[in-house]
């Protein structure tokens, strides 16, 4: 590993990014048409009006048309093309060309629908943008994945205009996935910790279809108290704790997810995101979310 200004980093990040939007998502982007793209973002928002994510509960879906919106780190672009969707002006960056191609295409697909919208290969450390550029800077799971999340915390804050927005998720230390799942379970009774520091990274994130040959570079996780100095330069910042799921536990988690999608069903809504349908919460999952989830939604304002 080197430190945020090496060159070798980055292209860690960027490989291992990359072999994981080809496990997700190619053969979901391969299919899409504007038709099919239009169903899924409308699949898409009504999951996450259902699970009470971030992009329906801190954003305002209804005021955002018409703003210049940035969203770092889109993933396959399901959020930015759901945002889009609403009028927002939308600018998204990824660290990973393969992920900043598949959101350019689905604007593309999406033709007056995201009109002014454009997608870029880019860092959260350093972006590409002048000072107060932004009404809006979203950003979901992405900057604990950075090697320097402070500085991408401060670009964020940078770009943003006098009074804007930002709406960030980030993992939560103070979780039931952080203390149970990864460091007893899986640092400590399977050994984990004695892969080093980043151990949290090599055993997170990867999903989809291929096998794994490529480790995560890094991924972080925060207390509440390291939340409020992460936002210290922002006002009115709201921290939710949310995302609790059963199947993340690693020694029986397989057969929780089959269980769970037999009994509850899934929803279309993941395809968009995950590259398959989203297994449905229970009602435990959905209690336990607020109390020991595994995310941080983060709404903060930029001061006027």
């Amino acid at each position: 590993m080197v430190d945020s200004a090496g060159s070798a980093g980055k292209k860690d990040i960027q490989r291992f990014w990359k072999s994981l939007y080809e496990s997700l998502y190619d053969d979901v982007d391969s299919g899409l048409t504007r038709d099919s793209l239009l169903q899924a973002v409308d699949d898409l928002e009504d999951m996450f009006r259902l699970r009470r994510q971030m992009a329906t509960v801190e954003l305002d879906l209804s005021s955002i048309r018409g703003k210049r919106v940035l969203e770092v780190g889109p993933g396959a672009g399901g959020h930015s093309a759901l945002l889009a969707r609403h009028g927002a002006v939308m600018t998204s960056i990824d660290v990973t060309f393969d992920r900043a191609r598949a959101t350019q295409r689905k604007f593309e697909l999406m033709g007056e629908l995201a009109s002014g919208c454009a997608a870029l290969q880019g860092d959260a450390e350093n972006l590409p943008f002048a000072d107060a550029t932004f009404d809006i800077v979203y950003s979901n799971g992405v900057l604990h994945h950075t090697y320097d999340t402070e500085r991408a915390i401060a670009e964020v804050h940078r770009v943003l205009k006098p009074g804007g927005q930002a709406v960030i998720m980030l993992y939560c230390k103070d979780s039931w996935h952080y203390w149970v799942n990864l460091v007893l379970c899986t640092g400590l009774l399977r050994g984990a910790f004695l892969r080093g520091r980043n151990w949290v990274g090599q055993v997170t994130e990867w999903g989809g279809k291929k096998r794994q040959t490529v480790d995560n570079p890094i991924t972080r996780c925060y207390s509440r108290a390291e939340m409020k100095g992460l936002f210290a330069a922002f006002r009115d910042v709201t921290l939710r704790k949310h995302e609790f799921y059963w199947y993340l536990f690693p020694l029986f988690g397989r057969r929780v997810r089959e269980y769970l999608r037999r009994k509850y069903g899934e929803h279309p809504g993941g395809v968009l995101v995950y590259g398959e349908p989203w297994p449905m919460w229970s009602p435990s999952e959905a209690k336990l979310g607020p109390i020991m989830g595994w995310n941080w939604y983060v709404s903060a304002r930029k001061t006027d």
